[in-house]
């Protein structure tokens, strides 16, 4: 497995462990190139992951806003860092109930969506979409720090 597809913009580890979940998601990411809540198997199903990581909106443009979560796509993300280097890293697309999707790589992003899984299951047992909203706090050292909740 390549540190690049577990690694955030921040060269940290995405998420140290989540009571192990995490590890199994960074586990199908390296074999498959993907963690999806879906079902990926049908001409369609292959076109619905396509669309979510080739055709997304960036996440912190929806800060604050009520989105109805359907479906978690992991997956890496090429950025573009700092220093205007080209890498890749675990991306976060989260999928609507009109199946447009929504990408972070920030660590936060990536840890809430891992929890979510952990702790409301896969969304197929939902019986309808979740409601998160995309929040910002400053960290004691002055960064900034995205997380998602559930409303």
């Amino acid at each position: 497995m390549e540190n690049a597809i577990i690694t955030t913009a921040n060269d940290e580890i995405a998420v140290n462990n989540v009571n192990g979940y995490f590890e199994g998601i960074i586990a199908q990411v390296a074999t498959t190139g993907a963690y999806t809540t879906f079902q990926v198997n049908s001409l369609e199903d292959k076109k619905r992951l396509y669309k979510a990581t080739n055709d997304c909106k960036l996440l912190r443009e929806y800060e604050e806003t009520p989105l109805q979560i359907c479906d978690f796509v992991f997956a890496p993300s090429d950025i573009t860092d700092e220093n205007g280097m080209p890498k890749t890293v675990l991306g976060v697309y989260l999928i609507d109930e009109e199946g447009t999707a929504y990408l972070s790589t920030a660590q936060g992003v990536i840890k809430s969506a891992v929890k979510i899984l952990r702790d409301f299951g896969e969304p197929s047992t939902w019986g309808q979409p979740l409601p998160v909203v995309l929040k910002e706090t400053n960290t004691a050292k002055g960064r900034r720090y995205k997380f998602l909740t559930v409303e």
